[in-house]
């Protein structure tokens, strides 16, 4: 006979106690919600559910994920596991003081939209990272506005100067295992370059695949000819946000 523990044991539960389970903060797991990271669905009343089988699901591969990273990424200090460029405490300084992360801005968008035509990708983002979270300036084929840090591609991006590519991620050590391959979006190619402000990397232009891929040449030129549109719109906005 089943006991009572047994069956409620996969009860469905609030994104606060999914939360508590997962180590996480209440705004990160309803962010893993929302994207379909954690599998969930709304009450009539409009709030998250979950089955507690699905968080401890999620809590598994997380701890695998980060098992096998843990070899190839080192510590921010505070246990968050994801690159960190030796003059971070300065980078993020001047991230703060750019204005960039205040509001949307419309003219991003162009460039990621053209990124995505030119490329042929349904998924092309401008990305600025702060402390913790990986904020999309600009977005399109996604509807999240931010990520945690430590599931950003984007951070490897800025350990390096010049183009970074992943032709597959579910073939790479240090991504197959991520919440944004495993589930939404999918991610299995990503090509990255770094946005350099004032000698600090603040970001990235990226572009995304559910299918693994690599760039041609000419792909590549375009993507960086874009990065460099880009930086030049930053330089502009940091420039009125400065005068202001």
């Amino acid at each position: 006979m089943q006991t009572t523990e047994d069956s409620t044991s996969d009860v469905a539960i609030t994104s606060t106690e999914a939360a508590r389970l997962l180590g996480v903060s209440v705004s990160t797991a309803q962010l893993w919600m929302e994207s379909g990271v954690l599998e969930s669905w709304k009450t009539p009343g409009g709030h998250r559910r979950a089955r507690r089988s699905a968080v401890l699901s999620l809590l598994n591969k997380i701890s695998t994920a980060l098992s096998d990273e843990q070899a190839a990424l080192h510590s921010s200090g505070d246990g968050a596991l994801f690159p960190i460029p030796d003059n971070e405490a300065q980078r993020l300084c001047a991230l703060e003081e750019t204005g960039l992360l205040a509001h949307p801005d419309p003219a991003f968008d162009r460039i990621t939209r053209l990124a995505n035509q030119l490329l042929g990708t349904p998924i092309a983002l401008i990305t600025l990272l702060s402390a913790d979270h990986q904020h999309f300036k600009s977005k399109q084929g996604v509807e999240i506005c931010e990520t945690p840090r430590s599931w950003a591609f984007c951070s490897h991006v800025i350990m390096q100067d010049e183009l970074f590519m992943v032709t597959d991620a579910k073939e790479d050590a240090r991504f197959k295992n991520n919440p944004l391959v495993v589930a939404a979006p999918y991610i299995r190619f990503y090509a990255g370059i770094p946005l350099v402000h004032d000698g600090f990397s603040l970001g990235t232009l990226c572009v995304i695949d559910r299918e693994p891929r690599l760039l041609r040449a000419i792909e590549r030129q375009a993507l960086q000819d874009l990065a460099a549109v880009a930086t030049d719109l930053m330089a502009l906005r940091v420039r009125d946000h400065r005068q202001a």
